[in-house]
């Protein structure tokens, strides 16, 4: 009992002591904080510094602060009006000391509260400086008021001096005005500018296409309506970003900002692990600042536009047998029921319009239904061209007939790209390697599939009011010709198909014909489509108005606009279903977005019944993570963060260690950061990993070794490709031309040699033989090689004239 006893009255005395320290704690000083005391009646501060300080809370008001050197630090916010009269919300921080030993207004403090009152005097010397300042200065980072604050700061110094502050700094984080109040003021400028009267514009995205390519099948007659369209309006080379993953570089297009700003990097949403929608998207879109100054949109299928985000405008996304939601308003739902065109109504009679198939094997692949099986994705994407086109022309002519036709449309016509990827293989002309079954069936198909989006512009053409600017963009290129891709494309492999430019064309009466192909960026359309509206391009965007094309517009130079974001809206209007992720994971895979390690890629080039081992397939949580990883390292490396972009493709390989793109990636990050041996250890596992291409790669990154005078390294990288490509007339070719050029004749002459016995008709081997002997003095055998070079290719102005210097040399 007595030890019972006695275990209580330790526990009762350490009870006491720890709530006396608690006690004694709250007036200890402190490094950390800074505590004022002000008497309520007669202003006197007590400053709690070194010593341990009561404050009778009847008689002293306890100020509590973040000590910064040495003085006292307040976050704060206030609210205040610009010159326009626009409220703006400002978030500020304070630092300050107590000029004296007393505060002049202590009654006003105790009545108004600290809080109320310190905002109060925030506010009065802010406010008179600020109510002469437009809103666009207020609101921009470079404006001269933003960029030289000492008027600012030192009205605030003196006006808080008169309450007995002392302030050291004062800094604004962000000024933030009232949306609607700021979208009101816009409003009734814009009424005040004549020219901004709007027009009508129609953009068409024609995903993927390529200039070389158009060219062709015009050339063919089989584009009637494009080759119209271009050669009675103007043409541009539209300049595109990196990487050319579609949701990224269409919401630039459709925002006419940068990808850092928009949030859009990829197809998947990684925060929540759903395809990117117009949640993921963080700034407004043409569609809805048209939609905020009165003029009504119809969307169709571009990318971020679904949930719908302009409250008064038409959109659909996809088709009703993946969402019953995806038409806005929502009353039009049976309408577009009733004009939808599901996949199984695509039959064969169909489907042999496009693709040289038998009745037998369009059974076969339909009764497999194997969703990568060509067969089964090209109907797919006939069904979705189809059925986006005649619920968009529909839903416009219905508009029309109400007399409520939207003054902006956008309708996306992707398919062009899938078909590039699932065909361009099998184009004409035939290849070496190629299987020639899969050539029998397939050679038509891409001349095909953009004919019919030509006859579909056509019916546009044949609707639209002769007053509407009509614009068809590819935001990138694609590969064709001797360069076109090999394989059909499964993952990143297939952004490596992509190129620059892509496609622009104008026509309409506000459009200025022009003969020349001009450079443009896709970071221009977004101005250009907002001038045409009659609306000011904002500050923030990089692009440009394409003046060039048109005869008769002006940019709005009256109205300034910093950001659309501050006050036009980009969240969704209503709620709506999302694609679940794995379906459209599924549907990426099929046309090659994202990598599949199931697919088997050799029926591209073998017989089909050739099958290769497959890695486990990653989920699409896991695929949308390693895709988010991969191209957020390009976008770091685009801004020279290389060592960020490291860690970016090393989160990538750690998701997705088969997949030989972010090894090829960081290869060229150690490149950019002179890190050469390890860019070629990296290189030589994306090789090793099965790199699309590869053989082209090897040439390349040769080749930029070459150009930074590293000709070692780069016969040494050659070398490496030619172990694991022994039969590459061209790696042979530009392993022969880089001994030449280092003057190891002994390797390179034969190296030339053997990639003529492997391509009799390798123009590279030729010259480089023809130089080599000329530089012995050996004419006669130079002229030789040269000749047949030139009667292979005859456009070769140099080796023409090396050729004449030899002959009169003979």
């Amino acid at each position: 009992m007595p030890r019972h006893r006695f275990t209580r009255a330790l526990t009762l005395i350490a009870a006491l002591v720890a709530v006396t320290y608690l006690l004694i704690s709250l007036y200890l000083p402190s490094s950390r904080w800074l505590i004022f005391g002000v008497d309520k009646h007669t202003g006197v501060v007590r400053v709690v510094q070194n010593t341990v300080t009561f404050l009778p809370p009847h008689q002293f008001f306890r100020l509590r602060f973040e000590r910064r050197e040495g003085s006292a630090q307040r976050d704060g916010i206030i609210r205040i009006t610009s010159k326009e009269g626009v409220p703006v919300t400002v978030y500020y921080r304070l630092r300050f000391d107590i000029s004296g030993d007393r505060l002049p207004d202590a009654r006003r403090m105790v009545d108004e509260g600290w809080n109320g009152w310190i905002r109060a005097r925030v506010a009065e010397a802010v406010s008179a400086v600020t109510q002469q300042i437009p809103i666009e200065d207020l609101l921009s980072p470079n404006s001269q008021f933003n960029s030289q604050r000492d008027p600012l700061r030192k009205t605030v110094a003196n006006h808080l001096a008169r309450s007995g502050l002392k302030v050291t700094a004062f800094e604004v984080a962000r000024f933030e005005a009232d949306k609607d109040a700021l979208l009101r003021v816009k409003r009734a400028e814009l009424r005040r500018d004549a020219r901004s009267s709007p027009s009508r514009v129609v953009v068409f995205a024609v995903d993927g296409a390529d200039w070389e390519l158009l060219h062709e099948l015009a050339d063919d007659g089989r584009i009637p309506n494009i080759k119209a369209l271009a050669t009675g309006g103007t043409t541009g080379s539209l300049q595109t970003i990196q990487p050319t993953v579609s949701p990224m570089v269409w919401t630039t297009v459709a925002t006419g900002l940068t990808p850092d700003r928009h949030g859009v990097i990829d197809f998947m949403d990684t925060a929540h692990h759903t395809p990117v929608d117009s949640y993921t998207r963080r700034v407004p879109a043409i569609w809805d600042i048209a939609d905020a100054f009165g003029r009504p949109a119809l969307i169709t299928g571009w990318w971020t536009s679904w949930p719908p985000t302009a409250p008064n405008s038409i959109f659909y996304d996809m088709p009703v047998d993946q969402s019953a939601t995806a038409v806005y308003p929502a009353e039009l739902t049976d309408r577009v029921t009733s004009l939808a065109v599901p996949p199984e109504t695509v039959g064969y009679p169909q489907v042999r319009r496009f693709l040289n198939i038998a009745p037998e094997e369009w059974d076969t692949a339909i009764n497999a239904n194997n969703p990568a099986d060509p067969v089964v994705i090209f109907r797919r994407i006939l069904a979705k061209t189809w059925n986006d086109h005649r619920v968009a022309i529909n839903l416009y002519n219905d508009q029309r007939q109400h007399g409520q036709d939207p003054l902006l449309m956008m309708v996306s016509y992707e398919g062009t790209d899938a078909v590039n990827h699932l065909f361009a293989p099998f184009h004409p002309p035939y290849r070496e390697g190629i299987s020639e079954q899969n050539y029998r069936k397939f050679w038509p198909a891409v001349a095909n599939y953009y004919a019919e989006v030509d006859r579909l512009i056509g019916e546009w053409m044949g609707v639209l009011p002769h007053d509407t600017t009509v614009m068809i963009v590819s935001s990138y290129g694609f590969r064709w010709g001797k360069n076109r891709p090999r394989n059909m494309p499964n993952g990143g492999a297939a952004l490596s198909d992509h190129r620059n430019p892509g496609v622009f064309i104008a026509y309409g009466p506000h459009v200025a014909p022009n003969r020349g192909t001009h450079a443009m960026s896709v970071y221009d359309i977004t101005p250009t489509v907002l001038t045409l509206l009659g609306l000011p391009p904002s500050m923030e965007m990089p692009g440009h108005v394409a003046d060039w094309a048109f005869r008769d517009i002006t940019p709005i130079t009256s109205v300034r606009v910093v950001s659309y974001g501050e006050f036009v809206s980009s969240k969704p209007a209503v709620a709506a279903a999302r694609v679940p992720a794995p379906a459209y994971a599924q549907e990426l895979q099929a046309i090659g977005h994202l990598n599949d390690p199931s697919r088997n890629l050799t029926p591209v080039l073998e017989d089909e019944d050739q099958t290769q081992h497959a890695a486990a397939p990653l989920s699409p949580e896991r695929l949308g993570q390693y895709a988010y990883y991969n191209n957020l390292g390009i976008e770091l490396r685009s801004k020279n963060k290389l060592s960020d972009a490291v860690d970016a493709f090393d989160r990538a390989i750690d998701i997705n260690p088969t997949s030989p793109i972010p090894h090829l990636n960081e290869a060229m990050t150690m490149f950019d950061r002179q890190q050469y041996t390890a860019a070629d250890e990296q290189f030589l596992k994306a090789a090793a990993l099965g790199l699309p291409n590869a053989e082209k790669y090897f040439i390349d990154f040769a080749a930029l070794y070459r150009q930074h005078n590293m000709n070692a390294r780069a016969i040494a990288l050659l070398y490496q490709g030619r172990k694991l490509f022994p039969q590459s007339y061209l790696i042979s070719a530009n392993l022969g031309s880089a001994l030449l050029a280092a003057e190891r004749y002994t390797e390179g002459v034969p190296e030339l040699v053997r990639a003529l016995g492997l391509q009799p008709s390798s123009t590279l081997a030729l010259n480089n033989l023809g130089l080599f002997y000329a530089k012995q003095n050996d004419y006669g055998r130079a002229l030789d090689y040269w000749n047949r070079s030139l009667s292979i290719e005859p456009h070769q102005p140099q080796i023409r004239d090396a050729a004449v210097a030899a002959r009169s040399r003979l």
